[in-house]
This record gives C-alpha cells, sequence and structure tokens, in this order.
C-alpha cells in the first residue's frame, strides 16, 4: 500500500488531533505553512454511527488538506469498527487515528482515551476490529506513555502493534500528568528501537525548532499540538528540519 506516511520526506512534521482546536481552519493554515499531515479533532465513533450531524461535520475536510487522518474515540470494539468503515467509505481520509491519550476526567467517566491504556487486550480488541473492517486506510493510535514501568508499557505496544496499527504518536507524559510538568520521549524512542518498522512520531513540548532538533532522536517525526494552536506559523520554522 503507498500510504500517505511513504510519500513524505521524513521527518514528519503535523498537526496533533487537538479537541476543539484541529478544525478547517487551523489545519488549513498549518498546511499552508508546511505541515506534512494534520489531524481531526477527536470524534465519537457512537456519534459517527448514528449520523449524527455535529460528528459527520466535524469529518468533512477539503483536497488541499491531504494528507488528512480522521481521529475517533469510543471503547466499543463493534462501535468502532462500523464508525471507521463508514469514515474510510464516506470520507476517505488518508488515515484512521484511535485516541488512547485524552487524560481528562470526562474522557475516564466514558471509558474512553488514556485510561484505556489500563488495559492492553482491550484496546488490542478495538485495534484489530477496526483493522480487520479497513480496506486501504492505514490504522493508526495517539497515547500517552502508559506506565513508569518501560517493560509494561512496551507490552501496550506490542499488542496494539500486533494487531494492525502503522503508526503510533506518543505523548511523553504520563495520564495523571494531563499537561502539567515537562515531556519525557524515552518511551517513544525505546518505542522505535523495539519496532523498527513502526512509524513512530513524538509529541509534547515542541515550540521551536531548537526544540524539535534536540527530541527527534531516532523517531520518524513529530506532532505539534499547543504551539501549532497559538502558532500555526511555526511549521515554516519546524520544517527546515529538512533541509
Amino acid at each position: 500500500m503507498n500510504y500517505w506516511f511513504k510519500k513524505v520526506r521524513k521527518p514528519i512534521i503535523g498537526l496533533a488531533p487537538m479537541h476543539q482546536v484541529s478544525r478547517a481552519d487551523l489545519r488549513q493554515k498549518c498546511i499552508k505553512f508546511g505541515a506534512d499531515v494534520t489531524y481531526s479533532e477527536m470524534v465519537a465513533a457512537e456519534a459517527v454511527i448514528r449520523h449524527i450531524p455535529q460528528a459527520l461535520e466535524m469529518m468533512k475536510f477539503s483536497k488541499s488538506e491531504r494528507p488528512f487522518v480522521i481521529q475517533i474515540f469510543g471503547s466499543n470494539p463493534d462501535s468502532m469498527a462500523k464508525a471507521a468503515k463508514m469514515i474510510e467509505t464516506q470520507f476517505k481520509p488518508d488515515g484512521i487515528d484511535i485516541n488512547f491519550g485524552c487524560p481528562v476526567q470526562k474522557a475516564e467517566k466514558q471509558g474512553f482515551g488514556s485510561c484505556q491504556l489500563k488495559d492492553k487486550k482491550s484496546a488490542g480488541k478495538i485495534v484489530k476490529a477496526i483493522s480487520d473492517v479497513l480496506k486501504k486506510t492505514p490504522l493508526s493510535v495517539k497515547m500517552r506513555t502508559p506506565s513508569r514501568n518501560m517493560s509494561d508499557s512496551i507490552d501496550f505496544v506490542r499488542e496494539i502493534y500486533k494487531n494492525g496499527i502503522k503508526v503510533l504518536a506518543i505523548h511523553g507524559r504520563y495520564p495523571e500528568q494531563k499537561y502539567r510538568g515537562s515531556a519525557n520521549w524515552e518511551f517513544a524512542y525505546e518505542v522505535k528501537k523495539q519496532f523498527p518498522e513502526l512509524v513512530v512520531l513524538g509529541n509534547g513540548d515542541i515550540r521551536s525548532l531548537d526544540d524539535l532538533k534536540e527530541k527527534i532522536g531516532n523517531l520518524d517525526g513529530a506532532l505539534i499540538g499547543r504551539a501549532a494552536k497559538v502558532k500555526p506559523e511555526i511549521f515554516e520554522e519546524l520544517s527546515q528540519i529538512k533541509n
């Protein structure tokens, strides 16, 4: 398959999925300034399969935004798979992403996001259910570092990797940190070392080209979140790493 990430010159520099932020106007600005890929804000799988107008609107995009990845969330494998299949057929994005990273209390109460990092088998079932129904769209995951135990965290990645993900973006904070403290990318480096064929993107605390150069290490690229929200022109600076 000639997936989007095989066409992009590395390191890949993209706009991270951010709730109520990664919308069309911001995505288009980021592409204009040099982003290689953009993600949608997270969309509820249950809302997709119920054809909720707001959810369908959130997934619309223009040709100029490609490559474009739609991120979904949910805890039910069947619903997630149905939503992914519908998205592939109806919207034809360049990728579909699973949210295993949202750390807010509402997400935990509803059983999605970073709380899903506690159960690798359940996460693996979701990945497999989606992977089994997709015909030509690569599946990815965005997650946080599951725990301070590196072995356990690697085991989580092993489970979702064997079930079909092609790209993994890792926010270098633990779920309980939320957005406090500094991002630590060591887990991402270890993931890339142990799974060299997996496309691994780092995320967290990239505010300048110097930050990117310092953190990129052995990774395939990085996703930019809050810094791009404030200053989409940052991609013009960050893309200089390819020179």
